[in-house]
């Protein structure tokens, strides 16, 4: 979806970078050749990089490992598991990786270093240990390119900077988000912005902070891996594999891309934004709901970025929305799927600012079943719930409707509320579905 291209650095035109992409595919059929096996490199985060053409001598490792832009997880946990990960961080020359007894061809291992700092690793299948002319190979084509990847990741991380610059513009809408879309590939409408933060499941610790390199998003989302003309480095944003909002940005990028081209994402202040032409808004949804470990709220379709600001303004209401509730609804959803709820949402921080409590009476009930290790206020939910119906309510609770009908009076004694009263059990109603908005 986005297209760094727009975002070229002509401060960059260095000859022998102009093309970072040939540059590497080059010295990966280089290193193949020397090492004698086939080739893939590989940043610190395990992202693909770029590999040699041929699959000659492969194994599904490689094979899955070029087909997702990415080392896959099954084979991440092998690896550290057998330590790898650790001679690696170690090692300052190659060494070699017998994994057969795990399915996984022998590997010759060479960190590629920047400095003091790993930058990535070229990782080639070789039948037995490498001899000294394929380790010697082998350091040569890891200080070939060193420069190459620390020049590639210097910049993404401007390219990012610019990025992110232009959807903050996009976002706030106005005339500056005009003038910012018409140096951008972005259509004239109609736009909508879709926000998306991570689930507190999903933020288990990651590999190390984003650092700009590729981190898998695909050159061309049709490239087959088998097919040598798409062998080279892989482009788009994107971040490593433990942080699930910059995976969920470049997985929807991919997931847009191929039917609505021409939209843009970035990471701003701890959420992922993303601009997108509106061209089947139910095919956006469908591709959105698939984000996985992530909160997902579609805004308003505007006829302009002039507008925007109002679409992301609804993006982020939903995704608070979505956030607040957990897993007791979807993970993703429109605004217009979830206008009442948003609006009972503000209610509660309104009233919460103003120093009340949007449980009124029910409020002194649940502070009764805290002190007591009741369940008073959940007995009257479920009655409710129930169409006031008892006897359901009961067979719910699992206990016997005497039961059910000795809470109903005490939890009318302690609040004064007449359940049998239509306008106090609406309002009732009200304030438990306010109680599920609160803030944890």
């Amino acid at each position: 979806m986005y297209d760094d291209s727009s975002y070229d650095d002509a401060s960059y035109d260095d000859a022998s970078y102009d093309d970072a992409s040939d540059g590497l595919l080059s010295l990966a059929t280089r290193a193949a050749g020397l090492a004698g096996g086939p080739v893939t490199i590989e940043d610190d985060a395990s992202e693909l990089i770029t590999y040699s053409p041929g699959q000659e001598n492969s194994d599904d490792a490689r094979i899955a490992t070029i087909l997702s832009r990415r080392v896959p997880d099954r084979y991440r946990t092998l690896l550290r598991t057998e330590h790898l990960d650790e001679r690696l961080a170690g090692s300052s020359g190659p060494f070699y990786a017998d994994l057969r007894g795990a399915g996984i061809l022998p590997r010759a291992i060479m960190p590629i270093r920047a400095g003091d700092t790993a930058i990535g690793s070229i990782w080639a299948i070789v039948p037995s240990s490498p001899s000294p002319e394929q380790r010697a190979a082998l350091e040569e084509s890891a200080a070939l390119l060193a420069p190459l990847l620390a020049r590639q990741a210097e910049r993404r991380l401007a390219a990012d900077a610019r990025r992110t610059a232009a959807v903050r513009a996009l976002l706030r809408g106005g005339d500056e988000a005009v003038e910012t879309a018409r140096e951008l590939p972005l259509g004239p409408g109609p736009l909508a912005v879709v926000a998306v933060r991570p689930l507190p499941s999903a933020l288990a610790p990651g590999p190390g902070p984003y650092d700009g390199r590729c981190h898998g998003a695909y050159d061309n989302p049709y490239a087959n891996p088998y097919d040598d003309s798409y062998a080279g480095l892989c482009a788009g944003p994107g971040g490593p594999p433990g942080d699930p909002l910059r995976r969920a940005l470049a997985d929807l990028d991919r997931r847009l891309s191929a039917f609505q081209p021409g939209g843009l994402s970035a990471e701003i202040d701890g959420v992922g934004y993303a601009v997108v032409p509106v061209g089947d808004e139910q095919r956006l949804l469908r591709a959105v709901g698939e984000l996985p470990e992530v909160a997902a709220g579609v805004g308003r379709t505007v006829p302009g970025p002039g507008r925007l600001g109002r679409s992301r303004a609804d993006a982020e209401l939903v995704v608070r929305l979505l956030t607040r509730l957990g897993a007791t609804r979807e993970r993703t959803a429109h605004i217009r799927d979830v206008q009442l709820d948003a609006l009972l949402m503000r209610t509660v921080d309104l009233a919460v600012e103003a120093g009340h409590d949007p449980l009124g009476a029910l409020a002194e009930l649940e502070e009764y079943d805290r002190r007591r290790g009741t369940s008073l206020l959940d007995s009257v939910d479920r009655y409710l719930a129930a169409g006031e119906d008892a006897r359901l309510a009961a067979r719910q609770l699992h206990v016997h409707p005497n039961t059910l009908r000795y809470r109903l009076r005490r939890a009318q004694e302690i609040t004064g509320l007449d359940l049998s009263d239509p306008a106090a059990a609406f309002d009732i109603r009200l304030r438990l579905r306010l109680r599920a908005l609160r803030l944890p």
